[in-house]
């Protein structure tokens, strides 16, 4: 397959090259050259060396253009892409159309170097020129406007993805299961201990208010999803004792992004799958690297939660893929599950 992958790659650029001398050859008869220079090697010679060079290098320019600024990731980027397209393909003509001339009339031909600002050669130039220039900026316009159509319909997308992922996580957090235990829990604690139940509802309201407020933010800053994590993570305890068991250490991301309910959903994942027990305390850890913020637990998988495909996990990692280009990692071992959220720089502006 990558053999006939690469035959068809090599195909096409001879075609190209094969188009190029045909045309070169048509713009010669056009501009009045004998019929004996047409059908001479030296003319399909010249179409070869000028048009391949212009052809080739300008889809080159554009190849790089779009790996320096990708405008279906940044579609905002768009007309940055077009104006350093056009501007890399204009600088780039220039210099291939004079060096080629010098090459083909002082070089191979003797010629001294005045001669290539004479009549006919700067003329010939100034077509050639305008030509490309013609050539590019049509094809560099349709690649721009298809691009800009595919990358606004997977922004939309994108969005619609988002849309569902934050009403998903809101209906989570009011779900009957938990909104159950947590009651169940506050009224146990009515009872036992009258100042604890005023702290575990205060502590339920903050969770529900952080869920309200955040739900339409593409990202929230770290400290602010670290602190909700910790009221959510409270409200756990009372719930499952010593038997769940957690530790937050997190360091120097005053600067960095996150998006948010993530972290919530990473640890409430670790609950609903695995065993929590006295004989078999969860152990949930949450730390952070410069890139990534790492959530893991021991894994004590339960026999009777259902294996949902990851739809979850899944969810989560595609707004990260259009939030950034770090990696989003899900690592696990025998005895460990390990998840690894991309740190996204905090714009000010």
């Amino acid at each position: 397959m990558e053999t006939n992958c690469k035959k068809r790659i090599i195909l096409g650029h001879l075609r190209d090259l094969l188009i190029v001398v045909i045309i070169g050859n048509v713009i010669t008869a056009l501009f009045g050259a004998n019929i004996e220079y047409i059908i001479s090697l030296r003319a399909s010679a010249y179409s070869l060396l000028i048009g391949g060079f212009l052809w080739k290098g300008n889809e080159a320019v554009g190849y790089l253009m779009h790996k320096k600024i990708d405008i279906f990731k940044h579609p905002e980027k768009a007309s940055i892409w077009l104006r350093w397209s056009l501007s890399g393909m204009f600088i780039y003509s220039v210099i291939i159309i004079f060096l080629i001339n010098y090459f083909w009339t002082v070089i191979l031909y003797g010629h001294n170097i005045g001669s290539l600002f004479t009549n006919g050669t700067l003329i010939t130039m100034i077509i050639e020129f305008g030509v490309t220039i013609a050539i590019a900026s049509i094809m560099y316009s349709i690649g721009f406007f298809k691009s800009w159509r595919e990358a606004a319909v997977n922004q939309e997308r994108l969005k619609k993805e988002s849309i569902a992922h934050q009403y998903k996580a809101l209906k989570n957090q009011v779900n009957p299961h938990f909104l159950f235990n947590s009651l169940n829990t506050l009224s146990t604690l009515i009872y036992k201990d009258q100042n604890l139940a005023a702290k575990f509802t205060k502590q339920l309201s903050e969770v529900y208010r952080y869920v309200l407020e955040h739900k339409d933010n593409e990202v929230v800053k770290v400290k602010t999803e670290v602190e909700f994590v910790k009221k959510y993570l409270y409200l756990q305890s009372i719930r499952h004792g010593d038997n769940l068991q957690t530790g937050i250490d997190i360091k120097n991301c005053n600067d960095k992004m996150i998006v948010p309910l993530s972290l919530q959903m990473l640890v409430e994942n670790a609950i609903k799958h695995n065993v929590v027990s006295e004989e078999d305390p969860l152990k949930i850890k949450i730390s952070n690297t410069e890139t990534h913020i790492i959530v893991e637990n021991n894994l004590q998988k339960k026999s009777s939660i259902a294996d949902n495909g990851g739809i979850g996990l899944n969810n989560i990692k595609a707004r990260y893929e259009h939030l950034t280009d770090i990696p989003f990692a899900v690592d696990e071992s025998s005895n460990v599950f390990k998840v690894k959220i991309p740190l996204i720089k905090y714009n000010k502006s």
